[in-house]
């Protein structure tokens, strides 16, 4: 079990958080922050999946390479929560009409049992809520997640399931769909992001908002 204490982002469910030093997992957990996203992502190579859902975090599966996930997002691993800047964005995921979980703790890096660090951008449950947490105004983008989720995602690719042959890929923000490369998609308060794929021009709906819990 990982160690856990009441979470002080928000959430009103218990979250791991960071405890001791992070020495030797991550290179930056006394950062000051960041800033801005590298020009090239990747910053780093990692292997993301493309195999079939679900989809669970490098924190479960890989718990001493989490780290070089949250760089490969171009993120740095911290060794508290910064919550100068703070809100929340929504992610909603739809496979061929079934919803893909967006699981907790993205963004967490693991030590052994307990938690060295988190980056900035993570989540603390399973609800699709994106938790940015900074320590100033900074650009962060929906690909991050997925590289730190350890997910295959192009504008044409989700995993194993990319556009062409009658299916599609597609993403939807506050409802409308999004024509720009997805993965450069800037994450803002209160977003909801749907990333839908299936038959060609047969998608369902997606939706144009989320009711956030109060607080977030």
């Amino acid at each position: 079990m990982l160690a856990v204490a009441a979470c002080s982002g928000g959430s009103d469910k218990p979250t791991p958080t960071p405890t001791g030093s992070a020495s030797g997992v991550c290179t930056s957990a006394n950062g000051a922050g960041y800033t801005s996203p590298p020009p090239t992502l990747p910053a780093q190579s990692v292997d993301l999946t493309t195999a079939a859902p679900p989809w669970g975090p490098p924190l479960l599966t890989q718990p001493q390479q989490t780290a070089d996930y949250v760089a490969a997002a171009g993120l740095p691993c911290l060794g508290t929560e910064m919550l100068e800047v703070h809100y929340h964005a929504h992610l909603d995921i739809n496979v061929n009409g079934k919803s893909v979980v967006v699981p907790q703790y993205l963004g967490f890096v693991a030590e052994g049992n307990r938690v060295a660090g988190l980056a900035p951008l993570h989540t603390h449950d399973n609800t699709g809520i994106i938790h940015i947490e900074n320590s100033a105004p900074a650009t962060f983008y929906l690909g991050q997640v997925f590289i730190e989720w350890g997910v295959k995602f192009t504008p044409s690719c989700l995993g194993p399931y990319c556009g062409g042959k009658g299916k599609e890929l597609a993403v939807f923000l506050d409802g409308q769909r999004y024509t720009g490369d997805p993965t450069k998609l800037v994450l803002k308060k209160h977003e909801e992001i749907a990333v839908e794929y299936g038959a060609t021009g047969k998608l369902p709906t997606p939706p144009s908002s989320y009711t956030f819990p109060a607080g977030l």
